[in-house]
């Protein structure tokens, strides 16, 4: 492939979907930062070649011009969707639909519209996919909050490029609105809420940030400060994000009953869970777990199916607090 070809399939890479765009002296920087020595006068011609073949949008009303690629335009460029292609975007539909807002979705609905021709065009059964499939959460299922869509746009791009992002942030013991520069670190989906993981310039600790808590978002194009011992999963399985009652991981022991918690055998609650037969009737597991309020809702509702036989005070705390509950449903 000549160097000419190569150029102009990088160069249609770095322009975004409408009504983001990218000016010629951007694309000029990019394209440096990757080989390509070239004029901003050229990449103008280039474009407006490739706009003949391409979906591309050009805002002459600006200097420089400003290009986009069309709202709508698909992703059968080379190279084009397959069957197993086609297949993932019909199931991440069907999982970030329920996650995503409206605005962050319509962003992929050129690439769900195109995975789904493809389905039909090979008239496969796979194209009845979406009639086929429904995700539903566990538990009640509540409203989730609305998320500002530019908000959620600047901290993904911000995640992405491991720039920071200011934030106007108000959180549930704040008495008004705050701006807060934020260095991100990841983004954790947690029904119902969505969390940004971060620092906040000038203070300590690792925080949660609930996106629908912060009104505006605005890219700050400097360098994130990342610890380099902080990991997502790590941060996860610490128990951060289970309301932390303490510090110090629990030593869990549980006799559950056969088959009604039979789940935790291919879904163990952690990585060192170690499972063993008991009767006919239960089996016993050990595992480490973080001392979380999580852990007390979830031991709270299964007290009909397991019993606690480790840590005894754990044991107590639950029996209390069914104990309360009891008493407090017997109250005329």
């Amino acid at each position: 492939m000549s160097s000419t070809a190569v150029r102009y399939l990088t160069m249609l890479r770095m322009v975004p979907r409408f009504p983001k765009s990218i000016t010629t002296t951007e694309l000029a920087t990019r394209l440096k930062e990757q080989g390509f020595s070239v004029t901003m006068r050229s990449i103008q011609r280039d474009l407006e070649k490739l706009s003949t073949h391409f979906p591309l949008l050009v805002d002459e009303a600006t200097r420089p011009f400003q290009w986009s690629f069309d709202r709508d335009a698909t992703i059968d460029i080379i190279p084009a969707l397959d069957l197993p292609a086609a297949l993932t975007f019909e199931l991440a539909k069907a999982y970030l639909s329920p996650m995503l807002p409206p605005r962050a979705l319509s962003h992929l609905k050129p690439h769900f519209d195109e995975a789904h021709r493809t389905l039909l065009r090979e008239r496969n059964p796979l194209g009845q996919w979406p009639d086929r499939v429904r995700v539903i959460n566990r538990g009640l299922g509540g409203l989730r909050p609305a998320i500002d869509a530019d908000v959620l746009e600047t901290v993904t791009e911000a995640l992405l490029r491991e720039y920071q992002c200011k934030l106007t942030y108000q959180a549930r013991n704040w008495p008004e609105p705050e701006e807060i520069v934020i260095h991100p670190f990841g983004l954790i989906f947690r029904d119902p809420n969505v969390y940004l993981i971060g620092t906040i310039e000038g203070r300590e600790g690792v925080r949660q940030l609930v996106l629908h808590r912060a009104s505006t978002g605005e890219l700050v194009e400097e360098p994130v400060e990342r610890p380099e011992d902080f990991d997502l999963d790590l941060y996860i399985h610490s128990g951060a994000m289970g309301i932390l009652r303490s510090d110090k991981p629990i030593f869990l022991k549980l006799r559950c009953d056969k088959p009604a918690l039979n789940h935790l055998i291919e879904a163990p609650l952690g990585f060192d869970q170690i499972t063993s037969e008991g009767d006919d009737n239960t089996f016993d597991i050990t595992v480490t777990v973080g001392d979380t309020q999580d852990l007390r809702w979830w031991l709270t509702a299964q007290a009909v199916h397991c019993d606690i036989l480790e840590p005894v005070w754990l044991r107590q705390e639950i029996a209390s607090t069914l104990e309360r509950g009891l008493n407090r449903t017997r109250m005329e």
